[in-house]
């Protein structure tokens, strides 16, 4: 049991460190983002105790993150259908971002298997939006 609890306290050290690295590259505070307690859910719940690199571990945290702020975009715009959606989703710094991490992680093909969801999920919401 205590193997268990070493792999999600280092999927969560990853989360952490992803957190970190938003913050630097984007001047976002990944906690006081509204969406982030449930990103990190999904980050814990799909990466389980499978061994990630921190390149993948940050280019799932951006990704989920992106998805979240997708979600709330959405939100606004059905409840105000006059709601301006920004024109630049399509090359959003943050899926950028998470792009590069993606190209970065040796592990790429654990990565796209995890990611494979959270690709749709942008992509139905990017539809949704436009």
């Amino acid at each position: 049991m205590q193997g268990h609890n070493a792999g999600m306290t280092d999927t969560s050290a990853k989360w952490d460190k992803a957190c970190k690295t938003l913050d630097e590259e984007f001047q976002l505070i990944a906690s006081e983002l509204p969406t982030i307690e449930t990103a990190k859910a999904l980050f814990l719940q799909l990466v389980g105790r499978r061994e990630i690199t921190q390149e993948a571990a940050n280019a799932l945290m951006f990704s989920l993150y992106f998805s979240g702020y997708l979600s709330m975009l959405l939100s606004f715009k059905q409840q105000t259908p006059d709601f301006e959606v920004p024109d630049y989703l399509h090359n959003h710094p943050v899926l950028e971002a998470s792009n590069r991490w993606a190209q970065l992680a040796t592990d790429g093909h654990l990565l796209l298997q995890l990611a494979q969801p959270i690709i749709r999920d942008t992509q139905d919401l990017l539809n949704a939006l436009n």
